[in-house]
Parts: structure tokens; C-alpha cells; sequence
């Protein structure tokens, strides 16, 4: 059987155009809605600054990613709130600066807030992993001092 050039990469294309629609029907793109993932974790902020400012630590403790919890203890972590608060004080009002939102698995907003706490000025970084509708918190550190966001007049 003789194939000539033109029949070969006909069946190639037959062959790959199958493919990708045979792996279109596995495989699900699910649009990112930056927005809306923000938003949710602008709303996980709002409830940890209250969590925060009444001394919940054990359900700020439950907003944790699970990747976060596995990696100390649930005392190193009731250590590390008790240091936070007492370093800082109850967050008064609390502004963002920044927020980006990264399209991976999970999706994360990696967010900037100018805070101001009972006992001074500083910036709290967060880290969200957002599955669904559930924002969990990956990372938080506090930091002396505002952000100054990009692009902002000095």
C-alpha cells in the first residue's frame, strides 16, 4: 500500500482533531472570574478582622487552608495569634491597597491592607486559597507601617 504525503498528513489531522475534541469532553475550563474572587476573599478579611477583634482565635484557627494547618501545631498557632494581638491590638479600620489574583489550583488573592490597630499604623498580608466559595486563609503577616500601593501619588 503506497501512502502519498498529502493523504499522511490528512489522517495526521483527522487524527489530532479527534484528539482534542475527544479530550475537550474530559477535560473542564473553568472561566476565572477575577472579580468575584476577590470579593470573596475581601469578605474572608471582613470576618477575620472581626474574629480577630474578639479574640476568636479558634475559629480564625478553622478558617486555616489545610496545607497552613499542616504545617504547625494548633498551640504554635494559638502562640502566634496571642503575639499578633498583643504586639498589635484590635484592628480599628482596615483599607486595601492591593489584591491580585493568581489563576492556579486553588486560585489564590494575595492581598495588601493599610490597618489602622489600637496600637499603631501597619500592613497585613494575606494569602487566600478560594475553592468554590470557600476562602481559606494560606498565610497572614503584619508588618509596621502603609503599603503604598503602584502608581499611587507620594
Amino acid at each position: 500500500m503506497h501512502f502519498s504525503s498529502t493523504s499522511f498528513v490528512l489522517r495526521v489531522l483527522i487524527l489530532l482533531v479527534f484528539t482534542l475534541t475527544l479530550g475537550a469532553c474530559f477535560a473542564s475550563v473553568k472561566p476565572i472570574y477575577y472579580d468575584k474572587e476577590q470579593a470573596k476573599a475581601e469578605r474572608a478579611v471582613t470576618q477575620f478582622h472581626k474574629l480577630h477583634n474578639e479574640g476568636r482565635v479558634e475559629e480564625i484557627y478553622a478558617l486555616l487552608d489545610d496545607a497552613t494547618r499542616a504545617g504547625m501545631t494548633k498551640d504554635q498557632f494559638f502562640v502566634a495569634a496571642k503575639q499578633t494581638f498583643d504586639e498589635w491590638g484590635k484592628v480599628q479600620s482596615a483599607s486595601l491597597s492591593e489584591a491580585k489574583v493568581f489563576p492556579s489550583t486553588p486560585i489564590q488573592v494575595k492581598m495588601i491592607y493599610n490597618a489602622k490597630f489600637e496600637k499603631g499604623d501597619g500592613q497585613e498580608w494575606f494569602i487566600w486559597n478560594i475553592q468554590g466559595e470557600d476562602a481559606r486563609l494560606f498565610q497572614y503577616q503584619t508588618k509596621p507601617g502603609f503599603d503604598m500601593p503602584p502608581n499611587s501619588q507620594k
